[in-house]
């Protein structure tokens, strides 16, 4: 299998000339640009760019010049041609409907998935007709440089799924459908009207009561709106309407959805989209001037440069000195023990179990199999949780303390309130507080909303007082062993992450006096779809260069205009703690990595934290780099040189993963820009999962350290760092810990005298978001 050789999900686009002629005029803001179209219609192209606006007449007779005519080199307005070619490929597909133009994206007409899975599955409910999933395309053209100083363009396409639940509402309310809190959207609109209307709270005879909705509106009439398709609103109506049969319906919407994102599916559908496009071509771009689509996209290495690179697999290390390695996490551990084994400060710690007293039983069950282990073996004679919590990361005699909450005598009362009013009395009577929690919930206190979940409730209640907080649903901890033992794996991993130990770390050689990655977050305050999102907190995760975690910070509330401002002020102070803390002498070099996942527009994020740095590393001599990881792209990469793995499925054997790059890929998309690819081959779980999308790494160009394969293979080696599991996450924890933190936060707000302020206090060293 070679990794020399990678394809993309692009053609190659050429031009008819070197050259080309465009009308030019300055233009100071480009706001001034939308009066400009209005007035000259659909006879020009307009595009702005650094203070002039550029004009190709779309006709031969376009009417009045505009500004001063000018000969322009295509490979120096790439930008301007591909936004040409983005504004023509609609006209290019004319029995297709737009519904985005910005990147072009359509429906299939061929193929609508419900259709089929009724075709398989006989007998489905005649509701189901009014369901619809249809595959969606997306063309974008996109500049590329696979090679430094040759930028060239490439027509890229992705697709992805349309949900459509076209089903008249007062149906689904006959139906027995829950319909609060979903959306609706208008069933036709006007110009310039918004096709989302607001969120339901109840449904009375013809009139749909919102909770939410835009322009103050409070009911509309229940046959001029549907429901906002989405995967969640199609299962919780779904899950009604076909009840014991829901899980046969999505097996087999997962098997019709697979013949559009596999690899070999993605290679078939860009064989006929290319065949399509090859002759929809040449594409007239103005007078003088066309393009060509033509062959796919091929990344390849020459003799004297390199644009894929693969690094060596992570390596995950259990000691300070880095001689104590494995190639998977839980063997390490079993082999060698936790990296903080012999620094660890909680040897005998004392662990909260907080769960209903109708599932005791079951409960001390799993807790005697945590604790102790689980003594079975797979057919080839291997326990994979044999020695439990306490041996297996060198802890003496760890306590567990029951807390059982009432709910044999109390099941018609709020679990949040019965789950609260325990802890409360526990905390109160408590001589000294617990250094951990594992809240036991049942499966269907676990779909309650936010403001009644019991286990966010105890969250809540335990974080304020500083304890970190694991949760277990019944269904979980109550598995056979078979799969119990790789349970215990994770929880374990979790709870000593949480208790502050440090499980592992990856194999970094540190050429500098010190490293720091920083991983930089916000949430959005507001949890409204219809009013202004206007305040912000910002999240912070600091590691050291070799994954050992230090701290996690949250800002205060703040405006949008405020953000830039408390974003210094809380980095500069961060930095200043880290300093000290680390020793920076006078003279010593120390490098600072920035991920973000995507930072805010009109917020120059970057110039913000050089300048922290600056200012913090006065007397040092700092390497600094900005780098923004994303999954919002739209790139694939296949090695058609992997023929897959073979899995056994269904008691047949057949392949996984076939066309996914290996693990650790690396491809130079731009001077500044490389794709990585983070899950391998071993990584696919399923034949039907879809090809992995590579992560895309970009560095700011004023970044001082600017080697982009060493920057990519840290992002690649902090995947490696989640504690969440034995596994590695889909991106760099520097970014997937900041996620976590605010997915918490923003639930936790509906939580009543919620206060994060013990987030920044006593637990800023511990993964209790986690």
């Amino acid at each position: 299998m070679s990794q020399q050789r990678i394809e993309l999900n692009g053609f190659q686009v050429s031009f008819s000339s070197p050259t080309f002629t465009a009308n030019v005029r300055d233009m100071s803001e480009s706001e001034e640009i939308q009066p400009l179209r209005e007035e000259w219609g659909d006879s020009w192209f307009f595009y702005w760019e650094e203070g002039k606006v550029y004009g190709l007449p779309r006709t031969p007779n376009a009417g009045l010049p505009f500004g001063q005519p000018s000969t322009l080199r295509c490979d120096e307005h790439l930008k301007l041609l591909a936004a040409r070619v983005a504004d023509i490929l609609p006209g290019k597909f004319p029995k297709y409907e737009a519904f985005r133009l910005r990147p072009f994206t359509f429906l299939g007409q061929k193929d609508e998935l419900v259709d089929a899975i009724s075709s398989t599955i006989k007998g489905l409910p005649p509701l189901l007709s009014y369901f619809k999933i249809r595959p969606k395309f997306q063309l974008e053209a996109k500049l590329v440089e696979f090679r430094d100083g040759e930028t060239s363009m490439g027509l890229f396409m992705d697709v992805g799924m349309r949900w459509e639940i076209l089903a008249p509402l007062d149906e689904l309310v006959r139906a027995h459908v829950d319909l609060m809190d979903l959306y609706v959207v208008r069933r036709e609109t006007e110009p310039d009207q918004r096709r989302l209307v607001g969120r339901i709270d109840r449904i009375e005879g013809t009139t749909v009561f919102l909770s939410e909705a835009f322009d103050e509106v409070s009911s509309v009439d229940v046959s001029k709106v549907w429901l906002e398709g989405s995967k969640a609103a199609f299962a919780r109506c779904l899950k009604t309407i076909l009840g014991a049969r829901y899980q046969e319906f999505d097996a087999e919407r997962d098997h019709q959805e697979a013949r559009f994102f596999t690899g070999p599916a993605m290679d078939g559908l860009l064989n006929t989209m290319g065949g399509f496009l090859r002759k929809a071509s040449p594409m007239q771009l103005t007078n003088g001037l066309q393009c060509t689509v033509g062959a796919r996209i091929v990344v390849a290495n020459a003799s004297d440069y390199k644009s894929v690179v693969p690094v060596s697999p992570v390596e995950y290390c259990f000691d300070a000195a880095r001689t104590k390695r494995a190639s998977h996490p839980w063997t390490g551990i079993e082999k060698y023990g936790p990296f903080s084994r012999e620094t660890f400060a909680k040897k005998s710690p004392r662990i909260l179990v907080v769960f209903p007293d109708t599932v005791q039983g079951a409960v001390e069950t799993f807790l005697r199999s945590f604790r102790d282990g689980i003594a079975i073996a797979d057919p080839n004679g291997r326990s994979y949780y044999s020695s439990g919590f306490g041996a297996t990361f060198g802890l003496v005699n760890p306590e567990f303390a029951l807390c059982r909450v009432p709910w044999l005598e109390n099941a018609k009362r709020d679990p949040a309130g019965s789950y609260r009013r325990e802890l409360e009395e526990l905390l109160r009577n408590s001589d000294a507080l617990p250094d951990a929690a594992l809240v036991v919930v049942l499966d269907e206190h676990s779909q309650l909303p936010e403001t009644h979940d019991p286990y966010l409730h105890a969250k809540a209640l335990l974080l304020m007082a500083g304890i970190p907080v694991q949760e277990a649903r019944l269904s979980t901890i109550a598995k056979p062993h078979e799969s119990l033992q790789f349970i215990c794996q994770n929880l374990s991993i979790a709870l000593y992450a949480k208790l502050n130990g440090t499980p592992w770390t990856v194999d970094h050689d540190l050429t500098i006096n010190d490293e720091l990655v920083i991983g930089m977050g916000t949430i959005e305050v507001s949890g409204s779809r219809f009013t202004g999102r206007q305040r912000y907190v910002g999240i912070t995760t600091v590691f050291r260069g070799d994954g050992n975690y230090l701290l996690a910070h949250s800002s205060k509330e703040c405006t949008y205009d405020e953000y830039p401002r408390v974003l210094q002020s809380t980095t500069t102070n961060i930095l200043r703690e880290i300093k000290e803390r680390n020793g920076w002498r006078a003279g010593d070099t120390v490098r600072v990595v920035f991920h973000a996942f995507k930072p805010l527009r009109r917020s120059e994020i970057a110039e913000i934290t050089s300048g922290c740095v600056r200012e913090v590393g006065s007397e040092q001599n700092i390497e600094f780099a900005f780098v923004t990881i994303s999954e919002d792209h739209p790139f694939k990469a296949l090695d058609k040189a992997q023929p897959g793995i073979w899995v056994k499925r269904r008691g047949s054997q057949v392949r996984k993963a076939i066309y996914v790059p290996e693990r650790g890929t690396i491809i130079q998309l731009g001077r500044y820009t490389r794709l990585l690819c983070a899950n391998g081959p071993s990584l696919v779980k399923r034949p039907n999962s879809p090809l992995p999308a590579p992560l895309l790494v970009h560095l700011h160009k004023e970044s001082t350290f600017k080697d982009q394969t060493y920057l990519s293979e840290q992002a690649l080696k902090f995947t490696a760092l989640s504690w969440r599991s034995t596994l590695p996450a889909s991106r760099p924890v520097t970014v997937y810990y900041s996620e976590l933190i605010a997915s918490l936060l923003a639930r936790l707000r509906a939580v009543p005298d919620w206060s994060p302020a013990m987030l920044n206090i006593k637990l800023r060293t511990s993964r209790w978001f986690l």
